[in-house]
């Protein structure tokens, strides 16, 4: 309980500074507001990086000068200033572990072991994001421009689809299903790409990351701003946990979006204009008994 209201005494005072960047120091914690953000934050070891973030709370390492020191710190944060109350008992119980000795050298060894049961905790029950569908798109970048294609990454940003090619638009679907090819399109111009390319994946220690891709395109001379830019707009920024975990390419079907390929775009509707009142449209396609291309897996490689 002490804990708890020092921190609540300490959240209370920096919302009354007017200061952008402020530290509280007590024995083995800092209480810190940083970039519109407040909460508490430990010394950890300079090799271990986290950069995580769930609902409205951010869990990450940063270089932060205290006291005319840099130091290497684990942050526990919110941007939530109204909850800062409820958000004080999260800290309370994170600086708990800390103060105890064993908890405190589990933290210090793998800092991301208080994150994952903090989230089962609070009922997100560590549903990873679908990493596989990013790494689906990257594959796709990796082998257009392998194939010596101008292409251009554009989902990420807004596109309504996820890559701009001289030989026509694609739209990437992936999924890590053993069975069945059930993709669902989620607006009406989706489907005005020229391709659909539908990869399969299944989970594997010794397959393919986000990290690993990351890498290949730096190879194929894509600029690093370029690629992280695209994965920051994705929620998958640099030390999240997520961009190392592994798949393995099962398989890889292109699909032209023809005539004879079911779809649902403004120009299925009288006018060429959707209803009246309806502003978007999703559904979902099944793949199995259309005409695909299969393509080598050698080729992204």
């Amino acid at each position: 309980m002490q804990t708890l209201q020092k921190i609540r005494n300490g959240f209370a005072y920096l919302r009354t500074s007017a200061k952008p960047s402020i530290t509280l120091k007590e024995q083995y914690y800092w209480i810190v507001k940083i970039d519109g953000m407040q909460g508490v934050a430990i010394e950890i070891s300079s090799d271990k990086h986290v950069n995580e973030k769930f609902a409205n709370i951010s869990y990450f390492t940063k270089e932060y000068v205290v006291a005319g020191e840099e130091l290497h710190l684990l942050m526990l944060l919110s941007d939530q200033t109204k909850l800062l109350d409820d958000f004080a008992i999260i800290c309370a119980g994170f600086l708990e572990k800390v103060l105890d000795s064993e908890h405190y050298l589990e933290i210090q060894q793998n800092p991301i072991s208080w994150w994952h049961v903090m989230k089962e905790l609070l009922g997100n029950a560590n549903i990873d994001k679908a990493a596989y569908s990013v790494l689906a798109e990257m594959l796709t970048y990796y082998y257009l421009l392998k194939k010596g294609k101008e292409v251009s990454w554009v989902g990420p940003f807004g596109g309504t689809v996820d890559f701009n090619s001289e030989d026509g638009s694609y739209e990437v679907k992936s999924t890590i299903a053993r069975y069945g090819s059930n993709i669902i399109i989620n607006s009406q111009y989706q489907l005005r790409a020229k391709y659909v390319l539908y990869f399969r994946f299944e989970p594997n220690l010794y397959g393919v990351s986000i990290q690993d891709l990351a890498t290949q395109l730096l190879d194929l001379a894509v600029e690093k701003t370029e690629i992280e830019r695209a994965l920051e707009k994705l929620k998958y920024p640099i030390g999240s946990e997520i961009r190392t975990k592994k798949y393995r390419l099962l398989e890889v079907k292109r699909y032209e979006v023809n005539d004879s390929f079911p779809k649902i775009v403004p120009e299925s509707f009288l006018g060429g204009q959707l209803p009246q009142h309806i502003t978007e449209i999703s559904y979902k396609i099944d793949l199995d008994g259309l005409r695909a291309e299969v393509i080598d897996l050698k080729e992204f490689m």
